[in-house]
């Protein structure tokens, strides 16, 4: 009669062992696939012109600290209270989407520097960021401000959406240059937003926490940084006592509202939450121009909080 033999203790750890790193390696390899495969592309929508919508803007063309050829739209106003950089948000977006909210930034008297970010819109770049990268490419806007005579003692707030909410607080904390900060649907870090999403789509809870420090292992390896480490979460203390504004819609199917009251808890009291009730991501319908009342309470909220970051700078 046939007897198997029998296995050791040390052999079944051993082969446990070997099944459990090709598990690893499997999760390891499927994380960086799924990174790259999400954010390695670009996104040109080129929905609108300065010229169309009535606007004299000049293309000014920069290079991010690592290598990044930039354009952007500088939309000057004449004794300008100060300076907007409107920062887009990823896929969905980039600077042409957001001259409809230069024409009413301009017309309330700011100076407006609309910015492509890495690959968006006409800049150079073929990955996303995610707001790891793109703080460099708001650095060069910033640079470029500050050289500019005429313009270097003007006040500067970073109005950002989605991704470009987040830019703007990660490069607020580095950059004291920078006013004041207005960040519209952030996510308060990448990781969370995933995760987030995953959720909204009913993915299962032991899946979604199985695949989570894989996920932050893919973004480790492909961006050389860590959610934890480099976030809005992590940075926005450091804006403090500068004031940021944040809105987010309570019906937000792309990065849960829970991550407005995140990034207020971890700001203090110099971040002004305002939570939209019934508002989708972005809060405006349309392109934050028209007569919605979406887009009606969105320049609201924006233009308010301006005057109160340049009242006392204009007094």
């Amino acid at each position: 009669m046939f007897k198997g033999r029998k296995i050791s203790g040390k052999g079944l750890i051993i082969g446990l062992g070997a099944v459990l790193v090709v598990v690893f390696l499997g999760f390891f390899i499927f994380s960086v696939v799924f990174v790259k495969s999400a954010f390695e592309h670009r996104v040109e929508k080129f929905s609108y012109t300065p010229e169309a919508l009535g606007l004299t803007a000049e293309t000014v063309e920069l290079t991010s600290s690592d290598g990044i050829d930039l354009k952007g739209w500088w939309i000057p106003k004449e004794k300008s209270r100060g300076i907007v950089v409107l920062l887009h948000g990823m896929d969905g977006l980039d600077a042409s989407t957001l001259l409809p909210q230069a024409v009413f930034l301009q017309e309330a008297g700011y100076a407006v520097f609309v910015l492509d970010m890495r690959a968006h819109g006409r800049s150079g770049g073929n990955r996303i960021g995610l707001a790891f990268e793109e703080p460099r490419d708001v650095e060069a806007v910033l640079d470029w401000i500050i050289n500019q005579p005429t313009l270097a003692e003007k006040p500067v707030v970073l109005l950002g959406l989605s991704m470009g909410g987040a830019t703007a607080i990660r490069t607020a904390a580095f950059r004291t240059e920078v006013d004041a900060v207005i960040s519209v649907s952030a996510f308060a870090s990448i990781d969370k937003m995933i995760s987030g999403g995953m959720r909204m789509m009913d993915f299962p809870e032991a899946g979604i926490k199985i695949f989570e420090p894989f996920s932050k292992l893919g973004m480790l390896t492909v961006y050389g940084a860590l959610p934890a480490k480099a976030s809005p979460l992590r940075d926005i203390p450091r804006i403090s006592p500068r004031p940021v504004l944040i809105l987010h819609g309570t019906a937000d199917s792309q990065i849960p509202v829970e991550n407005g009251y995140w990034l207020k808890e971890a700001g203090g009291e110099n971040v002004i939450l305002s939570i939209i009730e019934g508002a989708d991501h972005l809060i405006f319908s349309e392109d934050g121009l028209s007569d919605t009342p979406e887009d009606v309470l969105y320049r609201q909220h924006i233009l308010s909080f301006l005057d109160t970051v340049m009242n006392p700078i204009d007094h």
